[in-house]
C-alpha cells in the first residue's frame, strides 16, 4: 500500500503562483480560487528562505526559495 502525498500543484500551477508572489501580485489559488496563506508572512522575504504557499481551501502547497533565480 502506497503512502498518501500531499496535494501539490501542478508545475504549471506552481510556477504560476510562484511568479505572482516574487511580483506581488494578489495570491489566489489557481485550482480552486481560494486564499493562500503564505510563510514567512514578511514581504519581501529574506534572501535565501523556504517559502510556502498553501490554499486554506483546498490544502495545495508550492514552495520556493526566496532570492534564488
Amino acid at each position: 500500500m502506497r503512502k498518501p502525498r500531499p496535494n501539490a500543484y501542478n508545475p504549471a500551477q506552481a510556477l504560476f503562483l510562484i511568479s505572482n508572489d516574487r511580483h506581488g501580485s494578489p495570491l489566489s489559488c489557481p485550482s480552486c480560487a481560494g486564499s493562500i496563506e503564505r510563510d514567512p508572512r514578511q514581504i519581501p522575504p529574506p534572501p535565501y528562505t523556504h517559502v510556502t504557499l498553501r490554499c486554506q481551501s483546498c490544502g495545495r502547497s508550492a514552495h520556493y526559495v526566496a532570492g534564488a533565480a
